[in-house]
C-alpha cells in the first residue's frame, strides 16, 4: 500500500515539474518574442520620434521667422480695409510684360507669382520720390482656390530710391491681414514698425487711386 502511494505521489511530482517547466519555456518563448518584437520596430520609434522633433522644430523655427518679419501695424482695420481693395485691384490689373532682361529679373526676384500684373508708382515720403512696385502673388492664390483651400492672399510691395530696394508684404493669415518685411531686409529692419507701416498703407491706398479698374486703360 505505501509503495503504491510513493508511486502516485513520485507521478504527481512529475506531473507538476513538467507543468512548471512549459510554464518556464513558454514565459521563455513570450520573452524572446517580446524583445523581438522591440528589436524589429526599433527603427519605427525613432525615425517617428525623429519626425516628431522635426516637425515641432520646423514650426517653433517658422514662427521665430514670422516673429522677427512681423511690423506691428497700429491701425490694424485700416490696413485690413487697405490690403482687401488692393488685392482686389492686383488680380485684375491688366498684364504688362517686362522691357528687358533687367525689369525681368526684377520682377521675378522682387514680384514672384505675379503673373506680370503689376501696378507701378510713385510716392515722396519727405525725402524725394520712391518709387513702388506693387503685384499680388497671384499663382499662389489661383492655386489655392483651384485646390478648394481658403485662397491666401499676399501682396507684394517693393520701394526702390537711391538708398536701395525694401520690401514690404501684406498676407492674410489666421488672424486676417498681417504686415511682414520680405525676407532679405527682415534681418536688419531698415525702417521702425510706425514708419513702416505708415509706408505700407500709404502704398496700399495708391494702388486702388492709380491701378484701380476705374483708371484710363483698365477693364
Amino acid at each position: 500500500m505505501t509503495e503504491e502511494l510513493d508511486k502516485q505521489h513520485a507521478i504527481e511530482r512529475q506531473k507538476t515539474l513538467r507543468a512548471g517547466l512549459w510554464l518556464v519555456a513558454l514565459l521563455l518563448v513570450l520573452g524572446a518574442l517580446f524583445f523581438a518584437y522591440r528589436f524589429v520596430t526599433a527603427p519605427v520609434r525613432i525615425a517617428q520620434d525623429t519626425t516628431e522633433s522635426a516637425v515641432e522644430t520646423v514650426q517653433e523655427t517658422a514662427t521665430k521667422v514670422l516673429s522677427v518679419r512681423h511690423v506691428e501695424v497700429a491701425s490694424g482695420r485700416r490696413f485690413a480695409r487697405l490690403a482687401d481693395r488692393a488685392h482686389d485691384v492686383l488680380i485684375t490689373h491688366p498684364v504688362s510684360a517686362p522691357e528687358g532682361i533687367a525689369e525681368r529679373t526684377f520682377r521675378a526676384a522682387n514680384l514672384r507669382g505675379a503673373q506680370d500684373r503689376v501696378c507701378e508708382f510713385t510716392l515722396d515720403f519727405g525725402a524725394g520720390p520712391v518709387e513702388v512696385f506693387a503685384a499680388a502673388d497671384n499663382d499662389g492664390f489661383a492655386t489655392n482656390r483651384a485646390m478648394g483651400g481658403e485662397a491666401e492672399r499676399q501682396v507684394r510691395m517693393v520701394f526702390v530710391s537711391d538708398a536701395g530696394a525694401l520690401g514690404l508684404n501684406a498676407q492674410t493669415g489666421e488672424d486676417g491681414w498681417a504686415l511682414l518685411w520680405r525676407r532679405r531686409n527682415a534681418a536688419s529692419k531698415p525702417l521702425d514698425d510706425a514708419t513702416a507701416a505708415k509706408r505700407a498703407m500709404d502704398a496700399l491706398a495708391q494702388i486702388a487711386k492709380v491701378c484701380g479698374p476705374e483708371k484710363p486703360g483698365n477693364p
